[in-house]
């Protein structure tokens, strides 16, 4: 069976398949599809299950919304397909932005009054995540194997930057961008790297900027782009992301190395390519916005930048892949008819 069979054959009932597919050619290894939603997980439109973010054992972060819209957030097991709620204290609705091996997590939750980060260790306890002089927090960026926290908070209504580590409770390290203004971090990688995005004050154009344990912070610029998306980092300081033309209608996406040097894949005169994630293999995963579907095709990209769209084996509208780890294993969503959003994973 080819790719394009596989994309056209008419698999109404399937929990797994196996298919030939390959991660480094027109097709992936040889593995198996295996769908799943989430306790809770509503049937309408704009709900069901959605996957954040999967370890390096397999393990999958992981919200889903009921048909009321009250989120929950999860860790499914990957040895057994249990699942874990994360279930910080007070809260009226619960995302989670990452996991690790060790079974750390870190995300935000709702209290009434906002939201609110927070970091669970293995034991179940809970730690809030608040930085000082800190007037709102906007979100939770991920945690890494270290069990360090990236995110961004509100300070005097401007967005700051920090990053939080279990071993230092009490230190939170904020931090800006010279020349810039709004900086905003979005990736953290297990090196204790943050990448995000920025406006340089002099152009007033966007950047992005990666910032280094130690503290030196880099800032790269893609020459024609109107709006700068930073999506993921790897171990080895390698940026993915999207750059959009004036009109926001068309987007490529481009990998920015840790010595400098990018390389862009161009998306469709119709559409834009929007990367999720990428492991230390150089494998970059996201979601194909120019094709024929309402809500997008899942796609892999290879070292040499060949894309390849990953046939998910369920009926669907669209798919999406959000993670990947650095055994292959993806994670993503397919959308049935009623619009509703179901989990799957591929495992090599």
């Amino acid at each position: 069976m080819n790719c394009s069979s596989l994309l056209r054959s008419p698999l109404r009932s399937v929990l797994t398949l196996i298919v030939g597919l390959t991660l480094t050619g027109a097709c992936l290894a040889q593995g198996t599809f295996v769908s799943f939603d989430g306790p809770h997980a509503g049937s309408a439109s704009g709900h069901g299950t959605f996957p954040v973010a999967m370890n390096r054992l397999g393990g999958v972060a992981l919200v889903t919304f009921d048909d009321t819209g009250i989120s929950r957030a999860f860790v499914r097991h990957h040895k057994n397909g249990t699942y874990l709620q994360i279930l910080p204290p007070h809260t009226q609705g619960t995302s989670i932005s990452g996991l690790n091996a060790h079974g750390q997590v870190a995300g935000i939750f709702y209290n009434g009054s906002g939201p609110v980060g927070y970091f669970r260790n293995v034991d179940g306890t809970y730690l809030i995540l608040n930085p000082p002089g800190s007037d709102g927090l906007a979100n939770v960026v991920g945690i890494n194997e270290a069990g360090q926290v990236a995110g961004n908070a509100y300070i005097a209504g401007v967005a700051t930057p920090f990053l939080w580590s279990p071993a230092d409770p009490d230190n939170y390290v904020m931090f800006s961008v010279p020349g810039g203004t709004n900086p905003f971090a979005t990736a953290l990688n297990v090196n204790g790297q943050i990448a995000g995005v920025y406006t340089d004050s002099t152009s007033k154009q966007p950047f992005g900027f990666l910032r280094n344990a130690d503290g030196t912070i880099s800032t790269f610029h893609i020459v024609g782009n109107f709006q700068l998306q930073v999506n993921a980092i790897n171990k080895w300081g390698t940026i993915v992301g999207s750059s959009f033309d004036q009109n926001d209608s068309s987007g490529d996406m481009y990998l920015r190395y840790s010595g400098g040097g990018k390389k862009t894949v161009f998306g469709s005169s119709h559409g834009s390519l929007g990367p999720a994630a990428i492991n230390d293999n150089g494998i970059v995963v996201g979601t194909d916005f120019g094709g024929d579907t309402q809500f997008g095709n899942a796609f892999s990209v290879d070292r040499s930048l060949t894309l390849t769209l990953i046939p998910v084996p369920f009926p669907a509208q669209g798919a999406t892949a959000n993670a990947i780890n650095n055994a292959g294993a993806i994670v993503g969503t397919y959308i049935d008819d009623n619009g509703a959003s179901h989990g799957w994973i591929y495992l090599p």
